[in-house]
């Protein structure tokens, strides 16, 4: 199936010690997660930063840093700036930057290790026939969300961070009367038997 302009996003914190994988450092510290955090990025930008027909741009929270420079110099990506209160507005912002440049658009996390290029070239065929298509997590949220166009709504009053943020926005995309399409469920490293999962998941 031909692929309209599409535009990926991939969203990552600055690596921060202290400062990111939180649930994951109470368990195992601040240096070894911040050393999660750098490898599951750079897993992830090796995995879809040359997605076929697809543009693809990291998306940050923070302050650009030498991994960060790295990253961009490796991969040849634009750095874009995320914006907004909470990862809803984020998200929403990132979208509609897309949109306005003339591109569909989809935006992943770095740290979901099913997203591989052939889950990225899913979704971006099945937003040929459906206004916004996710990839839903185990955890009860999303690792991937891609839209034709700007959907506001569909953030709004969003319980992020639990496990009812799917549930949520189906809600929200049925209150909008918006098509969606729903990928194979995939899993994120936020826990300590998460990384062992990833470690593991990793070897194969």
């Amino acid at each position: 199936m031909a692929v309209a302009r599409t535009r990926l996003c991939v969203f990552a914190r600055a690596p921060v010690l202290g400062g990111v994988k939180r649930r994951l450092a109470a368990d195992i510290g601040d240096a070894a997660a911040l050393a999660a955090h750098i490898q599951l990025t750079e897993d992830t930008l090796e995995r879809l930063a040359a997605v076929e027909g697809l543009e693809t741009e990291l998306w940050l929270a923070g302050e650009a840093d030498a991994h960060v420079r790295r990253w961009l110099g490796t991969w040849q990506l634009r750095l874009r700036r995320q914006q907004g209160s909470d990862l809803g507005q984020r998200m929403a912002n990132a979208l509609a930057r897309s949109h306005a440049e003339g591109y569909y658009g989809i935006v992943v996390g770095s740290d979901c290790p099913p997203v591989d290029a052939a889950y990225v070239r899913q979704a971006a065929e099945a937003l040929g026939e459906a206004d916004v298509v996710l990839g839903p997590a185990l955890d009860g949220g999303y690792g991937l969300i891609g839209t034709r166009q700007p959907l506001p709504q569909i953030y709004l009053n969003i319980p992020w961070g639990t496990d009812t943020v799917l549930q949520a926005t189906l809600e929200r995309i049925e209150q909008a009367e918006l098509s969606v399409r729903l990928l194979e469920p995939i899993w994120d490293v936020d826990t300590v038997s998460d990384w062992k999962r990833y470690l593991q998941y990793r070897r194969r």
